[in-house]
Protein backbone atom coordinates (compact mmCIF):
# COMPACT_ATOMS: atom_id res chain seq x y z
CA UNK A 1 0.00 0.00 0.00
CA UNK A 2 1.14 3.16 -0.75
CA UNK A 3 1.90 5.06 2.39
CA UNK A 4 0.42 8.74 3.21
CA UNK A 5 2.59 11.48 4.20
CA UNK A 6 0.71 14.46 6.05
CA UNK A 7 1.95 18.06 6.26
CA UNK A 8 0.96 19.74 9.50
CA UNK A 9 1.78 23.14 11.36
CA UNK A 10 0.21 26.44 11.82
CA UNK A 11 -1.06 28.82 8.65
CA UNK A 12 1.27 30.03 6.79
CA UNK A 13 4.46 28.45 7.50
CA UNK A 14 4.66 27.37 3.78
CA UNK A 15 2.74 24.15 4.01
CA UNK A 16 1.16 24.51 0.50
CA UNK A 17 4.59 25.84 -0.76
CA UNK A 18 6.19 22.55 0.17
CA UNK A 19 3.38 20.29 -0.91
CA UNK A 20 3.92 22.15 -4.77
CA UNK A 21 7.82 21.78 -4.65
CA UNK A 22 7.59 17.95 -3.63
CA UNK A 23 4.67 16.75 -5.75
CA UNK A 24 5.80 19.16 -8.40
CA UNK A 25 2.28 20.18 -9.70
CA UNK A 26 -0.24 22.29 -8.81
CA UNK A 27 -2.87 20.35 -9.92
CA UNK A 28 -3.05 17.60 -7.20
CA UNK A 29 -6.84 16.67 -6.35
CA UNK A 30 -8.68 18.24 -3.77
CA UNK A 31 -11.72 17.35 -2.03
CA UNK A 32 -14.18 20.05 -0.75
CA UNK A 33 -15.63 19.67 2.52
CA UNK A 34 -19.24 21.10 4.12
CA UNK A 35 -18.04 24.28 6.21
CA UNK A 36 -14.18 24.32 5.94
CA UNK A 37 -12.05 27.37 5.04
CA UNK A 38 -9.75 26.33 2.61
CA UNK A 39 -9.77 22.83 0.74
CA UNK A 40 -7.35 20.12 1.26
CA UNK A 41 -4.83 18.81 -1.32
CA UNK A 42 -3.70 15.42 -2.38
CA UNK A 43 -1.30 14.90 -4.75
CA UNK A 44 1.80 12.06 -5.50
CA UNK A 45 5.22 12.76 -4.45
CA UNK A 46 7.16 10.91 -6.64
CA UNK A 47 11.08 10.15 -4.55
CA UNK A 48 12.71 7.90 -7.35
CA UNK A 49 11.87 5.34 -10.01
CA UNK A 50 8.49 3.47 -8.69
CA UNK A 51 8.83 4.79 -5.58
CA UNK A 52 6.21 7.23 -4.55
CA UNK A 53 3.94 8.43 -1.34
CA UNK A 54 0.54 10.60 -1.31
CA UNK A 55 1.26 14.01 0.69
CA UNK A 56 -1.78 15.47 2.29
CA UNK A 57 -1.53 19.38 2.63
CA UNK A 58 -3.81 20.73 5.46
CA UNK A 59 -5.55 23.61 6.92
CA UNK A 60 -3.59 25.36 10.00
CA UNK A 61 -3.46 24.01 13.38
CA UNK A 62 -4.31 27.04 15.19
CA UNK A 63 -4.99 27.46 19.18
CA UNK A 64 -7.60 30.35 18.86
CA UNK A 65 -10.34 28.97 16.86
CA UNK A 66 -13.62 30.35 15.50
CA UNK A 67 -16.39 27.65 14.29
CA UNK A 68 -15.58 27.44 10.73
CA UNK A 69 -11.77 26.73 11.77
CA UNK A 70 -12.73 24.13 14.18
CA UNK A 71 -13.91 21.69 11.76
CA UNK A 72 -11.02 22.53 9.55
CA UNK A 73 -8.81 21.24 13.05
CA UNK A 74 -11.02 18.56 12.93
CA UNK A 75 -10.19 17.28 9.67
CA UNK A 76 -6.71 17.74 9.86
CA UNK A 77 -6.79 15.54 13.20
CA UNK A 78 -8.06 12.73 11.54
CA UNK A 79 -5.64 12.91 8.53
CA UNK A 80 -2.72 12.77 11.36
CA UNK A 81 -4.74 9.95 12.38
CA UNK A 82 -5.24 8.42 8.94
CA UNK A 83 -1.73 8.76 7.71
CA UNK A 84 1.68 6.91 8.12
CA UNK A 85 4.31 9.49 8.71
CA UNK A 86 3.61 13.79 10.41
CA UNK A 87 5.92 16.35 8.40
CA UNK A 88 5.42 19.01 11.41
CA UNK A 89 6.26 22.50 9.50
CA UNK A 90 7.50 25.53 11.38
CA UNK A 91 9.15 28.93 10.31
CA UNK A 92 12.25 29.86 11.15
CA UNK A 93 12.12 33.32 10.47
CA UNK A 94 9.09 33.51 13.15
CA UNK A 95 10.82 31.33 15.64
CA UNK A 96 9.25 29.14 18.12
CA UNK A 97 5.70 30.04 18.96
CA UNK A 98 3.37 28.85 21.59
CA UNK A 99 0.90 27.34 19.53
CA UNK A 100 3.66 25.29 18.39
CA UNK A 101 4.01 23.76 22.18
CA UNK A 102 0.32 22.75 21.89
CA UNK A 103 0.36 21.17 18.48
CA UNK A 104 3.68 19.15 19.33
CA UNK A 105 1.55 17.63 22.37
CA UNK A 106 -1.57 16.84 20.51
CA UNK A 107 0.68 14.83 17.41
CA UNK A 108 2.53 13.03 19.96
CA UNK A 109 -0.64 11.18 20.83
CA UNK A 110 -1.25 9.77 17.81
CA UNK A 111 2.33 7.92 18.27
CA UNK A 112 2.73 8.36 14.71
CA UNK A 113 7.18 8.89 13.59
CA UNK A 114 7.55 12.85 12.87
CA UNK A 115 9.59 15.17 11.29
CA UNK A 116 10.66 18.58 11.75
CA UNK A 117 10.68 20.87 9.27
CA UNK A 118 12.16 24.38 10.05
CA UNK A 119 11.49 26.15 6.71
CA UNK A 120 12.25 29.61 5.80
CA UNK A 121 15.77 29.48 6.29
CA UNK A 122 16.74 31.46 3.81
CA UNK A 123 18.36 35.21 4.46
CA UNK A 124 18.60 34.55 8.43
CA UNK A 125 20.75 33.61 10.90
CA UNK A 126 19.94 29.91 11.38
CA UNK A 127 21.58 28.56 15.38
CA UNK A 128 19.50 31.59 16.97
CA UNK A 129 15.93 30.72 15.50
CA UNK A 130 16.19 27.10 14.96
CA UNK A 131 18.15 26.14 18.55
CA UNK A 132 14.35 27.10 19.90
CA UNK A 133 12.72 24.10 18.23
CA UNK A 134 14.91 21.46 19.94
CA UNK A 135 12.20 22.22 22.96
CA UNK A 136 9.47 20.15 21.00
CA UNK A 137 11.42 17.09 21.76
CA UNK A 138 11.55 16.02 17.87
CA UNK A 139 14.26 14.01 17.13
CA UNK A 140 14.24 14.01 13.23
CA UNK A 141 14.50 17.86 11.94
CA UNK A 142 15.17 19.01 8.63
CA UNK A 143 15.52 22.89 7.56
CA UNK A 144 14.62 23.71 4.07
CA UNK A 145 13.63 26.73 2.41
CA UNK A 146 10.35 25.59 0.36
CA UNK A 147 10.31 28.58 -1.63
CA UNK A 148 13.99 28.39 -2.92
CA UNK A 149 14.38 24.64 -3.29
CA UNK A 150 16.55 24.39 -0.31
CA UNK A 151 17.03 21.14 1.85
CA UNK A 152 14.43 19.08 -0.24
CA UNK A 153 16.64 17.01 -2.05
CA UNK A 154 18.27 15.95 1.61
CA UNK A 155 13.90 15.67 3.24
CA UNK A 156 13.82 13.30 0.34
CA UNK A 157 17.54 11.41 0.23
CA UNK A 158 17.89 11.58 4.08
CA UNK A 159 14.46 10.83 5.75
CA UNK A 160 11.70 9.87 3.13
CA UNK A 161 13.23 7.17 0.49
CA UNK A 162 14.76 5.44 3.77
CA UNK A 163 11.44 5.69 5.32
CA UNK A 164 9.83 4.20 2.53
CA UNK A 165 11.85 1.17 2.68
CA UNK A 166 11.23 0.55 5.73
CA UNK A 167 7.29 0.94 5.51
CA UNK A 168 7.29 -1.68 2.33
CA UNK A 169 9.54 -4.27 4.37
CA UNK A 170 6.63 -4.42 7.37
CA UNK A 171 4.37 -4.69 4.67
CA UNK A 172 1.46 -2.41 5.82
CA UNK A 173 -2.04 -3.62 5.69
CA UNK A 174 -4.04 -1.76 3.46
CA UNK A 175 -6.47 0.75 5.22
CA UNK A 176 -9.21 -0.71 3.70
CA UNK A 177 -8.76 -4.02 4.04
CA UNK A 178 -8.68 -4.99 0.61
CA UNK A 179 -7.48 -8.51 0.18
CA UNK A 180 -6.66 -8.71 -3.18
CA UNK A 181 -6.45 -12.09 -5.58
CA UNK A 182 -2.78 -11.80 -7.14
CA UNK A 183 -4.35 -13.14 -10.65
CA UNK A 184 -7.12 -11.45 -10.94
CA UNK A 185 -7.88 -7.81 -12.90
CA UNK A 186 -8.67 -5.34 -10.13
CA UNK A 187 -10.80 -2.91 -11.31
CA UNK A 188 -12.46 0.02 -9.17
CA UNK A 189 -15.43 1.93 -9.20
CA UNK A 190 -14.63 5.42 -8.75
CA UNK A 191 -17.02 8.60 -9.01
CA UNK A 192 -19.18 11.00 -7.02
CA UNK A 193 -21.77 9.88 -4.38
CA UNK A 194 -24.88 8.20 -5.59
CA UNK A 195 -23.57 7.90 -9.59
CA UNK A 196 -24.56 4.04 -9.18
CA UNK A 197 -21.32 2.58 -8.08
CA UNK A 198 -22.39 -0.21 -5.80
CA UNK A 199 -25.31 -0.44 -8.05
CA UNK A 200 -23.88 -1.30 -10.83
CA UNK A 201 -21.56 -3.71 -9.24
CA UNK A 202 -24.90 -5.30 -8.01
CA UNK A 203 -26.04 -5.82 -11.70
CA UNK A 204 -22.60 -7.38 -12.72
CA UNK A 205 -22.92 -9.59 -9.66
CA UNK A 206 -26.73 -9.99 -10.05
CA UNK A 207 -27.50 -10.02 -7.03
CA UNK A 208 -27.58 -7.31 -4.07
CA UNK A 209 -24.21 -7.37 -2.47
CA UNK A 210 -23.99 -4.34 -2.06
CA UNK A 211 -26.05 -1.57 -0.20
CA UNK A 212 -27.57 0.66 -2.34
CA UNK A 213 -29.49 3.93 -1.31
CA UNK A 214 -30.36 7.40 -2.81
CA UNK A 215 -28.74 9.26 -0.33
CA UNK A 216 -24.90 10.55 -1.23
CA UNK A 217 -22.57 8.37 1.23
CA UNK A 218 -24.45 5.39 1.88
CA UNK A 219 -20.73 2.81 0.75
CA UNK A 220 -18.30 4.17 3.50
CA UNK A 221 -15.26 2.59 2.86
CA UNK A 222 -13.86 0.16 0.45
CA UNK A 223 -14.96 -3.35 -0.32
CA UNK A 224 -13.82 -6.00 -2.33
CA UNK A 225 -15.46 -8.42 -4.23
CA UNK A 226 -14.01 -11.25 -6.34
CA UNK A 227 -15.69 -12.90 -9.11
CA UNK A 228 -15.15 -14.88 -12.17
CA UNK A 229 -16.58 -13.50 -15.73
CA UNK A 230 -15.67 -15.57 -19.57
CA UNK A 231 -12.87 -17.60 -17.81
CA UNK A 232 -11.10 -14.52 -16.44
CA UNK A 233 -10.57 -13.69 -12.83
CA UNK A 234 -11.73 -9.95 -11.43
CA UNK A 235 -11.51 -7.86 -8.17
CA UNK A 236 -14.68 -5.56 -8.05
CA UNK A 237 -13.75 -3.08 -5.68
CA UNK A 238 -16.64 -0.26 -4.59
CA UNK A 239 -15.49 2.85 -3.16
CA UNK A 240 -17.13 5.91 -0.93
CA UNK A 241 -17.72 8.70 -3.07
CA UNK A 242 -14.95 10.87 -3.58
CA UNK A 243 -17.00 14.09 -2.18
CA UNK A 244 -19.44 14.29 0.87
CA UNK A 245 -22.41 16.84 0.65
CA UNK A 246 -24.52 15.24 3.97
CA UNK A 247 -24.05 17.41 6.55
CA UNK A 248 -25.00 14.70 8.78
CA UNK A 249 -21.73 12.55 8.47
CA UNK A 250 -19.31 15.58 8.15
CA UNK A 251 -16.66 14.33 10.52
CA UNK A 252 -15.63 11.83 7.84
CA UNK A 253 -14.50 9.19 10.59
CA UNK A 254 -13.64 6.91 7.31
CA UNK A 255 -11.79 9.34 6.04
CA UNK A 256 -13.43 8.07 3.02
CA UNK A 257 -11.22 10.38 0.34
CA UNK A 258 -7.82 8.74 1.49
CA UNK A 259 -9.37 5.07 0.94
CA UNK A 260 -10.49 6.25 -2.54
CA UNK A 261 -6.86 7.37 -3.02
CA UNK A 262 -5.33 4.17 -1.77
CA UNK A 263 -7.69 2.02 -3.51
CA UNK A 264 -7.14 3.64 -7.24
CA UNK A 265 -3.11 2.77 -6.47
CA UNK A 266 -3.49 -0.90 -6.00
CA UNK A 267 -5.78 -1.02 -8.66
CA UNK A 268 -5.27 -1.90 -12.43
CA UNK A 269 -8.03 -0.30 -13.88
CA UNK A 270 -10.50 2.45 -13.12
CA UNK A 271 -13.86 2.74 -13.94
CA UNK A 272 -14.68 6.68 -13.59
CA UNK A 273 -18.41 6.65 -13.24
CA UNK A 274 -20.54 9.83 -13.77
CA UNK A 275 -24.10 10.74 -13.25
CA UNK A 276 -25.74 11.21 -17.05
CA UNK A 277 -28.30 13.96 -15.36
CA UNK A 278 -25.46 15.62 -13.79
CA UNK A 279 -22.81 17.74 -15.57
CA UNK A 280 -19.21 16.69 -15.57
CA UNK A 281 -18.02 18.90 -12.62
CA UNK A 282 -14.56 19.43 -11.24
CA UNK A 283 -14.74 16.81 -8.98
CA UNK A 284 -14.78 14.83 -11.94
CA UNK A 285 -12.03 16.38 -13.60
CA UNK A 286 -9.38 15.99 -10.81
CA UNK A 287 -10.22 12.75 -10.28
CA UNK A 288 -9.51 11.95 -14.07
CA UNK A 289 -6.04 13.88 -13.23
CA UNK A 290 -5.20 11.70 -10.48
CA UNK A 291 -6.12 8.52 -11.95
CA UNK A 292 -3.71 9.19 -14.94
CA UNK A 293 -0.65 10.52 -12.72
CA UNK A 294 -0.98 7.11 -10.94
CA UNK A 295 -0.38 5.33 -14.21
CA UNK A 296 -3.54 3.28 -14.07
CA UNK A 297 -5.86 2.50 -16.98
CA UNK A 298 -9.05 4.21 -16.97
CA UNK A 299 -12.63 3.54 -18.73
CA UNK A 300 -15.32 6.51 -19.08
CA UNK A 301 -18.68 5.02 -17.07
CA UNK A 302 -21.97 7.60 -18.43
CA UNK A 303 -24.50 5.78 -16.04
CA UNK A 304 -28.19 6.56 -15.51
CA UNK A 305 -28.73 7.25 -18.94
CA UNK A 306 -32.18 5.66 -18.97
CA UNK A 307 -33.02 9.15 -17.66
CA UNK A 308 -32.64 11.01 -20.65
CA UNK A 309 -34.33 11.35 -23.80
CA UNK A 310 -32.77 10.22 -27.04
CA UNK A 311 -31.89 14.31 -27.93
CA UNK A 312 -30.53 14.87 -24.06
CA UNK A 313 -28.33 11.58 -24.62
CA UNK A 314 -27.21 13.08 -28.08
CA UNK A 315 -26.28 16.53 -26.01
CA UNK A 316 -24.74 15.05 -22.98
CA UNK A 317 -22.37 12.46 -25.39
CA UNK A 318 -20.78 15.65 -27.03
CA UNK A 319 -20.55 17.45 -23.65
CA UNK A 320 -18.30 14.60 -22.22
CA UNK A 321 -16.39 14.19 -24.88
CA UNK A 322 -15.55 17.59 -25.20
CA UNK A 323 -15.03 18.37 -21.64
CA UNK A 324 -13.07 15.23 -21.56
CA UNK A 325 -10.61 15.79 -24.47
CA UNK A 326 -7.58 15.09 -22.61
CA UNK A 327 -9.34 11.48 -22.18
CA UNK A 328 -9.73 10.84 -25.51
CA UNK A 329 -7.69 7.18 -25.01
CA UNK A 330 -10.45 5.95 -22.86
CA UNK A 331 -13.45 3.93 -24.41
CA UNK A 332 -16.63 5.46 -22.89
CA UNK A 333 -19.60 3.88 -22.00
CA UNK A 334 -23.15 4.83 -21.43
CA UNK A 335 -25.10 2.17 -19.41
CA UNK A 336 -27.98 1.70 -17.28
CA UNK A 337 -26.84 -0.17 -14.05
CA UNK A 338 -30.33 0.26 -12.85
CA UNK A 339 -31.66 -1.54 -15.66
CA UNK A 340 -28.57 -3.62 -16.45
CA UNK A 341 -28.46 -2.08 -20.24
CA UNK A 342 -24.52 -2.37 -21.57
CA UNK A 343 -22.79 -2.98 -18.39
CA UNK A 344 -21.31 -6.29 -19.77
CA UNK A 345 -19.57 -4.84 -22.59
CA UNK A 346 -17.57 -2.66 -20.22
CA UNK A 347 -15.43 -6.42 -19.58
CA UNK A 348 -14.00 -5.66 -22.84
CA UNK A 349 -12.76 -2.30 -22.24
CA UNK A 350 -11.65 -3.44 -18.79
CA UNK A 351 -9.45 -6.08 -20.77
CA UNK A 352 -8.09 -3.91 -23.55
CA UNK A 353 -7.02 -1.47 -20.93
CA UNK A 354 -5.09 -3.95 -18.57
CA UNK A 355 -3.70 -5.30 -21.73
CA UNK A 356 -2.61 -2.45 -23.47
CA UNK A 357 -0.72 -0.85 -19.78
CA UNK A 358 1.40 -3.65 -20.22
CA UNK A 359 1.86 -3.72 -23.76
CA UNK A 360 5.67 -4.26 -24.89
CA UNK A 361 6.89 -2.12 -27.91
CA UNK A 362 10.50 -1.98 -29.56
CA UNK A 363 12.99 0.63 -29.93
CA UNK A 364 12.76 0.61 -33.19
CA UNK A 365 8.93 0.81 -33.90
CA UNK A 366 9.07 4.11 -31.22
CA UNK A 367 11.49 5.76 -33.09
CA UNK A 368 10.00 5.04 -36.15
CA UNK A 369 6.62 6.70 -35.07
CA UNK A 370 8.72 9.37 -33.33
CA UNK A 371 10.49 10.40 -36.44
CA UNK A 372 7.22 10.39 -38.86
CA UNK A 373 6.01 13.20 -35.91
CA UNK A 374 9.22 15.36 -36.80
CA UNK A 375 8.40 14.65 -40.35
CA UNK A 376 4.83 15.59 -40.30
CA UNK A 377 5.37 18.74 -38.12
CA UNK A 378 8.96 19.81 -36.79
CA UNK A 379 10.17 20.64 -33.64
CA UNK A 380 10.75 24.89 -33.30
CA UNK A 381 13.59 26.64 -33.33
CA UNK A 382 15.67 27.53 -30.06
CA UNK A 383 18.60 30.07 -30.11
CA UNK A 384 19.13 29.68 -34.08
CA UNK A 385 19.25 25.90 -33.27
CA UNK A 386 16.68 23.27 -34.01
CA UNK A 387 16.02 20.90 -30.93
CA UNK A 388 16.90 17.37 -32.78
CA UNK A 389 14.93 14.01 -31.20
CA UNK A 390 17.10 11.24 -31.67
CA UNK A 391 15.80 7.92 -30.79
CA UNK A 392 13.00 6.83 -28.43
CA UNK A 393 12.66 3.78 -25.98
CA UNK A 394 10.56 1.98 -23.53
CA UNK A 395 11.34 2.41 -20.22
CA UNK A 396 9.01 1.09 -18.20
CA UNK A 397 5.16 -0.22 -18.63
CA UNK A 398 2.30 0.15 -16.60
CA UNK A 399 1.51 2.83 -17.86
CA UNK A 400 3.99 2.54 -20.94
CA UNK A 401 6.81 5.33 -20.22
CA UNK A 402 8.44 6.54 -23.75
CA UNK A 403 12.02 8.05 -23.02
CA UNK A 404 12.97 10.10 -26.12
CA UNK A 405 16.44 11.24 -26.17
CA UNK A 406 17.66 14.91 -28.42
CA UNK A 407 19.56 17.86 -28.15
CA UNK A 408 18.00 20.39 -26.18
CA UNK A 409 14.54 18.96 -25.62
CA UNK A 410 14.11 20.51 -22.17
CA UNK A 411 13.26 24.08 -24.46
CA UNK A 412 9.98 21.69 -25.84
CA UNK A 413 7.14 23.44 -25.93
CA UNK A 414 3.80 21.78 -23.70
CA UNK A 415 2.02 21.89 -27.37
CA UNK A 416 4.57 20.15 -28.87
CA UNK A 417 4.89 17.61 -26.59
CA UNK A 418 0.95 17.06 -26.68
CA UNK A 419 1.11 17.12 -30.17
CA UNK A 420 3.92 13.92 -29.49
CA UNK A 421 1.93 12.34 -26.96
CA UNK A 422 -1.00 12.44 -29.50
CA UNK A 423 0.97 11.08 -32.54
CA UNK A 424 2.08 7.90 -30.22
CA UNK A 425 -1.83 7.12 -29.28
CA UNK A 426 -3.18 7.47 -33.08
CA UNK A 427 -0.23 5.51 -34.97
CA UNK A 428 0.15 2.97 -31.90
CA UNK A 429 -3.52 2.86 -31.45
CA UNK A 430 -3.21 2.45 -27.47
CA UNK A 431 -6.72 2.58 -25.69
CA UNK A 432 -7.87 2.37 -22.25
CA UNK A 433 -4.50 3.62 -20.68
CA UNK A 434 -2.05 6.82 -20.65
CA UNK A 435 1.15 7.23 -21.93
CA UNK A 436 3.86 9.15 -20.58
CA UNK A 437 6.74 10.97 -22.08
CA UNK A 438 10.31 11.99 -20.62
CA UNK A 439 12.68 13.65 -22.00
CA UNK A 440 16.38 13.22 -21.90
CA UNK A 441 19.10 15.78 -23.44
CA UNK A 442 22.25 14.51 -24.66
CA UNK A 443 25.14 15.77 -23.00
CA UNK A 444 28.03 17.31 -24.63
CA UNK A 445 31.14 15.68 -23.64
CA UNK A 446 32.98 19.02 -24.59
CA UNK A 447 30.82 21.61 -22.47
CA UNK A 448 32.93 20.72 -19.45
CA UNK A 449 36.31 21.27 -21.19
CA UNK A 450 35.17 24.68 -22.50
CA UNK A 451 34.26 25.73 -19.04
Amino acid sequence: MIPIVVLIGRTNVGKSTLFNVLTKTRDALVANYPGITRDRQYGYCELQLNQKIILIDTAGLDIHLNEIEKKAHKQTLIAIKESHLILFVVDARDGLMPQEHEISKNIRTYQKKTILIVNKIDGINQNDKINEFYSLGIEKIQKISASHNQGINTLIMKYLIPWVNIQSKKEIENQANINFNKSSIKVAFIGRPNVGKSTLINGILKEDRMITCNIPGTTLDSVSIPIRYNHENYTLIDTAGASKKNKKINNFEKFSVIKTLQTIEKSNVILLIIDASLQVCHQDLSLSEFIINSGKGIIIVINKCDLLSQLELKKIKESIKNQLKFLSFSRIHFISALYKKGIFQIFKSINESYNESKRKISTSILTKTMHAAIKKHQPPIVKGRRIKLKYAHLGSSNPPKIIIHGNQVRYLSSPYKRYLINFFYNILKIKGTAIQIQFKDNVNPYIKNKN
